[in-house]
């Protein structure tokens, strides 16, 4: 087997296709990645803070600020009082960042069509499973 056969060294070269892609999009609705992923969360999660968002990206809590402010400037997102925390602020998608969100979420399904493109709806279910598995396999490590 040479290096080309090892299966990590294909998922890199996949995920890097995909990450490529996904950036390129990205930077067409004229936001970095980190706003794209931070749209990505807020427009999925509904009711989270800023401090949420950094849990569940790992990072500082200054970066994740700093993130949704240029977000906010450029009105993708608007932060709202938290009814259950005074102290806190919610983060709420705007019309603007929906059809954004739109936007990405779209261009995530037909990078899957095309990734897709020849398998069986049996091997596609069959390959979602089997990288759930890897992924769980290296989760925490």
């Amino acid at each position: 087997m040479n290096r080309d056969d090892m299966i990590s060294r294909q998922l890199l070269q996949l995920a890097h296709r995909i990450k490529q892609r996904r950036n390129l999009h990205i930077k067409n609705l004229n936001l970095t990645t980190e706003q794209g992923d931070a749209l990505r969360y807020f427009a999925e999660h509904s009711h989270q803070t800023i401090a949420m968002f950094k849990d569940y990206q790992g990072i500082t809590h200054q970066t994740a600020r700093v993130i949704v402010q240029h977000m906010v400037t450029a009105g993708v997102v608007k932060l709202v009082p938290n009814p259950d925390d005074g102290r806190s602020k919610l983060v709420v998608v705007t019309a603007l960042g929906s059809t954004k969100y739109d936007q990405l979420d779209k261009h995530g399904w037909k990078t899957s069509a095309e990734l897709f493109a020849g398998f069986t709806p049996e091997e596609q279910q069959q390959f979602l499973a089997l990288a759930r598995r890897a992924n769980a396999n290296l989760e925490g490590k």
